[in-house]
């Protein structure tokens, strides 16, 4: 998944300077970016706990990872936006939550980077917080090869069992899928567990539901009438190559998306609908809007129940002509996710199709390195899913006392905080 990331990454850096320059141009979100004032800058911090604060990680850390799982404190709030960039203030809003915590998706290495959280009260008033800041890791450091774990779940079973689930991944946030028992050192109150006497093994709990969405967006505006056939024999090629495990939607669009085919992994189906039911459209054509629309079909999710990649591929001009949705908005929609485009047209806009081209923007007959990427994609999603762990022991505790566990993979180059995974639990009833 390198190849992805980075091209994700070039892509995301071109759609955050192409955001700024329009902010200054005067372009605004729908939904309002938070400004700087007096109560919400850099190192300034509010007394008023109704305003996000304590930031995981501290403000100015470095070495952070390629991932970062970003933490706040805030009372009183129902839902949170998380706005992160290279500029200061931030200007991509990332996500929207009701938890206070958001893993970022892959980032650059040796880059800082400005976040905030902007908090709904649950009084109405919107809160701005202020704008902290952290940075990765060098490329160049020793760490980068190494370990990372992520606590999911801590339980007790009587008479004496304790079960924990986590996952490991590597510093570029791929699944790590090939360790066994004899990679992982557990510690039951700061003291060294014994295998033989406590009976610990660690085996895979592999997700149990694991899917590739692929949405398919195909521009029938009348820019392109003359370039229709070109359409669907691109779309064509690019649905034969669609892997077992990948589902597929199917769109046309002009003046809005048209749903022809919801998720399905029949390629004949789909092949039969592109040549039978993709016709010309209108003279009317909401390129961001049918972006935006289209990035919300699915949500990348990677946890212990499931896990879900997905991706835009669409082949269109870039022509917006309709001006419903704002260029901001629809280029907000698409910066953390997967999206590639095959570019044709006389009306051909090559700045724009780039900007939201996140994995990449080719040429009809290049689709065969979309479809190379599609088997990138299915092997990352092999590793997270195969990525997570049971680990299950006797323990020797007794009484209703609390009891620190700690769990590492030995040898890991990688020592910062989440080189290991640290938890509790209680022996009460333990016999």
């Amino acid at each position: 998944m390198r190849k992805v990331e980075l091209l994700m990454l070039n892509r995301i850096y071109i759609l955050i300077a192409l955001i700024f320059v329009l902010s200054i141009a005067g372009c605004t979100f729908d939904s309002p970016s938070p400004t700087e004032s007096s109560s919400s800058t850099g190192s300034s911090q509010t007394t008023d706990s109704n305003f996000p604060n304590t930031p995981t990680p501290a403000n100015g850390s470095i070495n952070q990872l390629l991932f970062v799982t970003l933490k706040w404190e805030c009372n009183n709030a129902s839902e949170y936006e998380i706005y992160l960039g290279e500029s200061n203030p931030p200007l991509i809003r990332y996500t929207t939550t009701p938890s206070k915590s958001y893993t970022t998706p892959p980032l650059k290495y040796d880059t800082k980077y400005y976040w905030r959280v902007v908090a709904k009260g649950t009084d109405g008033v919107t809160r701005i917080g202020p704008v902290w800041n952290f940075t990765t890791i060098s490329s160049t450091l020793s760490t980068v090869n190494g370990y990372a774990l992520k606590l999911y779940k801590t339980e007790t079973k009587l008479p004496n069992t304790v079960e924990v689930i986590f996952q490991v991944i590597d510093l570029n946030g791929s699944g790590v899928s090939n360790l066994k028992l004899a990679d992982f050192e557990v510690f039951e109150d700061e003291l060294p567990l014994s295998i033989s006497e406590s009976g610990l093994t660690v085996d895979k709990r592999p997700a149990t539901i694991n899917k590739f969405k692929t949405v398919l967006m195909l521009d029938n505006s009348t820019s392109l009438e003359n370039d229709l056939t070109t359409i669907r024999n691109s779309a064509k090629q690019i649905v034969t190559g669609i892997r077992p495990n990948q589902l597929v939607a199917l769109y046309q669009f002009s003046d809005k998306p048209v749903l022809l085919k919801d998720f399905t992994g029949d390629i004949n189906l789909l092949n039969n609908l592109i040549d039978n039911n993709f016709t010309l459209g209108v003279r009317s054509t909401d390129f961001y809007g049918a972006m935006k629309y289209g990035a919300k079909r699915w949500e990348d999710v990677a946890n212990m129940d499931s896990v879900v990649r997905g991706c835009l591929v669409v082949i269109s001009d870039g022509e917006d002509t309709q001006g419903s949705t704002t260029l901001a908005d629809g280029l907000n929609s698409v910066h953390n996710k997967l999206v590639y485009s095959i570019a044709l047209g006389p009306a051909l806009q090559p700045e724009i199709i780039n900007a939201f081209s996140t994995g990449g923007s080719f040429k009809p007959g290049q689709e065969n390195e979309i479809i190379k990427q599609f088997i990138e994609t299915e092997n990352s999603i092999v590793k997270l899913a195969n990525s997570f762990y049971l680990l299950k022991y006797s323990s020797p505790k007794r009484g209703n006392k609390d009891h620190s566990l700690k769990v590492r993979v030995k040898n890991n180059p990688y020592q910062g905080s989440e080189s290991f995974i640290s938890t509790k639990f209680n022996s009460a009833g333990f016999n």
